[in-house]
C-alpha cells in the first residue's frame, strides 16, 4: 500500500482552476491608520498591516478606496478554495488551483491542503502569505509566486484551453463545458459585484456562462468540478463506453 503522498501523485487529466480578481488583500497604507481596522488589528494581536482587508469589520476605512465593493471579501475566497479542495476530485489529484489577488499576487496552493474553516484561522493563515511568501518555510501548503499582470499569472499557471466564466458569456451546461477537453484552465472570478477588470478580459477572451443569472464562485466551483469529474475522472474512465 502506497503512503499518502504516493496516493496523491497525478494520475491522470487535471482541472486547472485560477480564482481571479480576488478580493483579497491587507489593508493598503491610506486606510491603516483608520480607527476600523486599528481596533480589529489589536483585536487580533497584530499590526494594522498584519490582517486581511474586510468588509465586515473595515466597512468604514474600505469606503475611502477606489473600487470599495470589490474589496473585502476574503470570505469568497475561503468558501470558494473549501468547495474545491474538498472536492473529490481534489482528493485524487485531479485538481491544481491558484488565486490571482487584487493586488496582482499569485497564489499557489496544493491539492491536498486542508484549509481551517473557522473564519479567523483562515485569514490569518492568508495575511501570512502576503506577508511572508509562504506559509510554512519548508514544503509550504500555501506560497506567493509573485506580483503578475493577468496573461502572466495565466502563463504561470494555466494549461490548454482558458475559459473565463463570465455571466455575459454564451450559455452552456457545466457538461458542455468541460467537454471541451481534459485539458482545461476555468477562470472564476472571487470579487463580489461588477464586472470583470478590462486586463483580465484581454488576457482570457474566451467566456462562458453556466446560468442566466450571477452565481457564486463557489457555487460555479462546485459545478465545474463535479461536470469536470463525471467526464475526465479517474472513475469515469472506468466505466464501459456507451456503443
Amino acid at each position: 500500500m502506497g503512503s499518502l503522498k504516493e496516493d496523491r501523485i497525478l494520475r491522470g487529466p487535471v482541472l486547472k482552476v485560477l480564482l481571479a480578481d480576488a478580493a483579497l488583500e491587507l489593508p493598503p497604507e491610506e486606510v491603516r491608520g483608520h480607527p476600523a481596522v486599528r481596533k480589529h488589528a489589536h483585536t487580533m494581536g497584530r499590526r494594522p498591516g498584519e490582517v486581511l482587508l474586510d468588509q465586515n469589520v473595515h466597512r468604514p476605512a474600505i469606503a475611502r478606496l477606489p473600487d470599495a465593493k470589490r474589496r473585502g471579501r476574503p470570505d469568497i475566497v475561503q468558501y470558494t478554495l473549501l468547495t474545491l479542495l474538498e472536492s473529490p476530485l481534489a482528493k485524487a489529484g485531479g485538481l491544481e488551483v491558484a488565486v490571482h489577488t487584487v493586488g496582482g499576487m499569485l497564489l499557489r496552493v496544493r491539492s491536498d491542503t486542508r484549509l481551517p474553516r473557522g473564519e479567523a484561522r483562515f485569514q490569518g493563515l492568508l495575511a501570512k502569505v502576503l506577508l511572508e511568501g509562504a506559509s510554512q518555510a519548508a514544503e509550504p501548503l500555501l506560497w506567493s509566486d509573485g506580483v503578475m499582470e493577468p496573461a502572466q499569472a495565466l502563463g504561470a499557471f494555466a494549461s490548454g484551453d482558458v475559459v473565463r466564466l463570465d455571466e455575459h458569456g454564451p450559455l452552456m451546461e457545466p457538461r458542455e463545458l468541460v467537454g471541451r477537453g481534459k485539458d482545461l484552465s476555468l477562470v472564476l472570478g472571487a470579487f463580489p459585484s461588477g464586472d470583470w477588470s478590462d486586463a483580465w478580459k484581454r488576457a482570457a477572451p474566451d467566456t462562458a456562462s453556466l446560468w442566466p443569472e450571477p452565481l457564486n464562485a463557489w457555487a460555479v466551483a462546485a459545478e465545474c468540478v463535479a461536470a469536470y469529474r463525471a467526464r475526465w475522472g479517474p472513475d469515469a474512465q472506468a466505466k464501459p463506453r456507451e456503443a
